[in-house]
């Protein structure tokens, strides 16, 4: 059971209340960017299984005229180059004059720094050491491989590879090394090494990362050549003062940093009335799962004494966001979300934008109204153009000392621009962070957060952010300057797990499943359900066969404004069938909330054996589909409830 339900039966729920009649309100806005430190080098950008190598972060920045580099190494302060024989040395930031010699190669073809130590190996595997102070002096040390011709070090360990398919490892420990041999990728042509992570540059213009510090050592891809954000032929990487360098053949020094448009954030909305708080959190991610955001309730819980209940967390799910769930079926790279990224970025974005909303509460007053957008369609059941709800539902939160306010806005559409091009590999908040800032900048507020409703099978209508985008600003906006309903009540707050029966499919048919696509090498589609089966078969070995799936539903009342929440990749469906159950009423609803962990398709998906309603399952790792009428078991269990 996963953190923030447990305890939770297949229907339960935890209320919070204020005393009656009271209904002024306290309320507070944080923000906190979730960009990601350049020290992370290369990201993977979720939310696409295509293309088949995937979408990285990395681009190169023309730095510096530099000499022929033959190998090149790095430290905190500076970096160290061969050329022609000769070792020099240069500060960061480099200069094109300010290389200076420090010694001789003495016919060494790659070199590492370890500490104060040089290591460096020369054509016959022989392995120098030096100082890195002063003048270089090589004393030799050690023997590796003959054929082995790169050197790098981390985590007080040397690893020597022939660029073949061979790697080799010694602790270095004062002693003289000793080299054990173990597989590593082929083609090397430069070696590398940062923070417990072994980086391999290939012929093919690929980086390999290899995580020591996980029980996961494989290689996984890192950058490559895409001919959109990636042109340059690098011949050699290095890392110094926690960058990535490259060089070519064209004597430039290259710096690694993230493509990015910056508008990736943390935003927190907190409301109080009385006692009682609220808390309204949306994350510019495409989705995260219940044990994460679970965690991040539980400590919520111990720091401020909130209820999970009270704590709703929505992702944006724009597509361009580094990986921050696992995608078993996906690419490798979508596999392990970066640690750090998602530790520390996310999460502390998420922490830090609570902390500043609940330290900035002061008297507000809130007004709520709706407006109406055409920017999404119905991309899987084209035959209903009445299932979109083109619902702009937009807060006001108006401060009673001060001129000053605050907006929340939601709407239902997937933020996927652009499948083509640079931008496929930016990262970037997408049509949300567009809106977002065209709200903030026209109307002086002081911060607004976009919350996702249920866009599971909405796409964007137009073609670009930046015109989805300023449809969406101008009817926030537009939504603003006509009479808005007062919000005035109490805070009450829930959270319902609704578990579907799920049948999962046979050990033969899964097996059957697994050989109809084996012949199809190279397709994306062919190797993401090879590698469900595999998940499936597994989970068959290990007696982790899952039963069903849970739904969490979350409602939170603030005074006569109602919002629920759906975890999963939420359908139209949803949205449209909760608002009428309380017809006339002030009622929003989002999905993407607290878990996503698959598609939450209607009866009619699964008829249509869509996207939505088939194929989405085998990609989020799922054990088979929801039944037939799950949309009626979720809608009516909300209506009893009727919270």
């Amino acid at each position: 059971m996963r953190i923030f339900i447990t305890g939770l039966i297949a229907l339960t729920f935890m209320t919070i209340r204020t005393a009656a009649g009271q209904s002024g309100y306290l309320a507070g806005t944080g923000q906190i960017s979730i960009e990601p430190d350049e020290s992370l080098i290369s990201l993977h950008l979720g939310g696409y299984g295509a293309p088949r190598e995937g979408r990285f972060s990395l681009q190169w920045k023309t730095l510096t005229k530099i000499p022929a580099v033959e190998a090149i190494t790095g430290t905190e302060d500076n970096l160290f180059i061969i050329t022609d024989g000769n070792i020099l040395k240069s500060g960061l930031p480099v200069n094109e004059n300010g290389w200076q010699p420090v010694g001789k190669s003495s016919g060494m073809v790659s070199f590492t720094v370890s500490g104060s130590r040089l290591y460096a190996i020369d054509g016959k595997g022989s392995i120098f050491e030096s100082s890195t102070s002063g003048r270089i002096k090589w004393k030799k040390i050690a023997e590796s491989d003959p054929a082995a011709r790169f050197i790098t070090s981390t985590a007080g360990n040397l690893f020597v590879t022939d660029g073949k398919g061979s790697l080799w490892m010694s602790e270095i420990a004062g002693k003289t090394p000793v080299f054990a041999k173990s597989d590593m990728i082929a083609g090397v042509i430069s070696f590398s090494s940062y923070r417990n992570k072994l980086y391999a540059l290939t012929s093919d213009d690929r980086i390999y990362r290899k995580d020591l510090s996980s029980g996961d050592h494989r290689w996984l891809m890192a950058a490559y050549r895409n001919n959109e954000t990636i042109r340059e032929d690098i011949r050699q990487i290095a890392f110094a003062g926690n960058r990535i360098y490259g060089t070519g053949n064209n004597m430039v020094l290259y710096l690694g940093e993230h493509r990015t448009e910056g508008n990736l954030t943390a935003r927190a909305l907190a409301v109080r009335s009385g006692s009682q708080t609220a808390i309204i959190v949306n994350v510019d991610v495409c989705g995260l799962n219940d044990d994460f955001t679970g965690s991040i309730k539980k400590e919520l819980l111990v720091k401020y004494g909130l209820p999970t209940t009270a704590v709703f967390i929505n992702c944006s799910h724009t597509h361009f966001a580094p990986v921050s769930q696992r995608w078993l079926t996906w690419q490798e790279a979508n596999q392990r979300p970066d640690s750090i990224f998602l530790n520390s970025e996310v999460r502390n974005g998420i922490l830090g934008a609570v902390d500043r909303a609940l330290s900035g509460l002061e008297p507000a007053e809130i007004w709520f109204g709706r407006g109406k957008t055409d920017i999404g369609y119905n991309r899987s059941l084209k035959d209903h153009p009445e299932l979109y709800d083109g619902d702009v539902d937009v807060l006001r939160i108006k401060y009673a000392n001060r001129d000053a306010e605050s907006y929340l806005f939601m709407t239902a559409c997937h933020p996927v621009f652009s499948t083509a091009g640079t931008l496929h590999f930016t990262i970037s908040a997408n049509y949300p962070g567009v809106a977002r800032k065209l709200v903030e900048d026209r109307t002086g507020t002081v911060n607004s957060l976009f919350l996702q409703g249920t866009a599971g099978d909405i796409n964007p209508r137009d073609n670009g952010e930046y015109i989805s985008g300023e449809k969406l600003a101008n009817e926030v906006i537009g939504t603003l300057r006509k009479p808005m309903t007062r919000i005035e009540g109490t805070i009450s707050c829930f959270l319902d797990t609704i578990k579907l029966p799920v049948t999962p499919w046979s050990k033969d048919a899964i097996l059957a499943f697994r050989k109809e696509n084996e012949s199809k090498t190279g397709d994306v589609y062919a190797e993401k359900n090879i590698k469900w089966a595999d998940l499936m078969i597994e989970n068959y070995n290990k007696g982790t066969m899952p039963d069903q799936m849970p739904v969490y539903v979350q409602t939170i009342n603030i005074g006569n404004w109602k919002l629920v929440g759906f975890s999963r990749e939420t359908t139209t469906g949803y949205g449209l069938g909760v608002k009428q159950m309380w017809p006339g009423k002030l009622v929003s609803v989002a999905g993407y909330t607290n878990d996503v962990s698959s598609y939450l398709p209607t009866h009619m998906h699964l008829e249509a054996r869509n996207y939505e309603g088939l194929d989405s399952f085998f990609w989020y790792g799922m054990a088979n589909v929801f039944p037939m009428d799950v949309d009626t078991i979720i809608l009516e269990r909300i209506s009893t409830l009727a919270h």
